[in-house]
């Protein structure tokens, strides 16, 4: 299973979700500040663990063409979301993480088993084009719980990581509610253009986690 702090930076949840609907000729929308093609992946580094997220298929949810995300670690799956993109921004639908039950909602080819927690309204992760100063406020219903968050875009910058040089956005949500930490982390995300979240910045109290990007991979490449 996944590190519990890469499960909180996909904000990786639990319980039901009713199953998605094949899109037929509706896509996905896309934007460069957050690649959705399938085949995409993103490869990550936590400290000494590495973990990839990839965009495996695109499905609807309810009638909203939306792109699947895995996140798996050490070749197991541990998370899973639902994104799709607006005309204003990137919209998380779902979150999945493993869980225990006698009721499973979903397995995988492995046999693990999934539960999803639709968010309602889905929640807005990154407002387009990404400008300084944007700000906003999320309050997004499960099944068990509320979503809550503020979000501010700051200057773009440069950084480095193992991938390389970026010059990326810096995405800044506190008093993050949701998550099952205590306290409400502070968590920092950077997105470069063409490429997506290049590094995050999680803090509960004096603790911090850094993930880096270590390899960016484009669908078809």
């Amino acid at each position: 299973m996944m590190p519990r702090l890469i499960r909180v930076a996909i904000l990786s949840m639990v319980l039901s979700l009713p199953t998605p609907q094949l899109v037929g000729e509706e896509k996905v929308k896309e934007t460069s500040f957050y690649p959705l093609q399938v085949g995409t992946t993103w490869h990550y580094r936590r400290g000494e663990s590495k973990f990839t997220v990839r965009v495996v298929k695109h499905e609807k949810v309810g009638d909203v063409p939306c792109a699947l995300l895995e996140s798996k670690c050490d070749g197991k799956v541990g998370g899973r979301e639902h994104l799709a993109v607006k005309d204003n921004g990137v919209y998380r639908y779902d979150v999945s993480s493993l869980f225990k039950s006698d009721k499973p909602r979903l397995k995988t080819k492995e046999g693990e088993v999934f539960h999803t927690q639709t968010l309602k309204p889905p929640m807005l992760v990154l407002k387009l084009p990404p400008k300084k100063g944007d700000d906003w406020k999320i309050v997004s219903q499960g099944e068990v719980e509320v979503f809550r968050g503020s979000f501010k875009v700051d200057e773009e910058q440069e950084i480095a990581v193992p991938a390389g040089k970026f010059k990326a956005f810096r995405v800044v949500a506190r008093d993050v509610e949701g998550t099952a930490l205590s306290p409400a982390p502070v968590i920092t995300s950077f997105y470069a253009e063409g490429v997506g979240m290049v590094k995050q910045l999680i803090e509960i109290g004096d603790a911090k986690t850094e993930i880096v990007l270590e390899k960016f991979e484009a669908a078809g490449k």
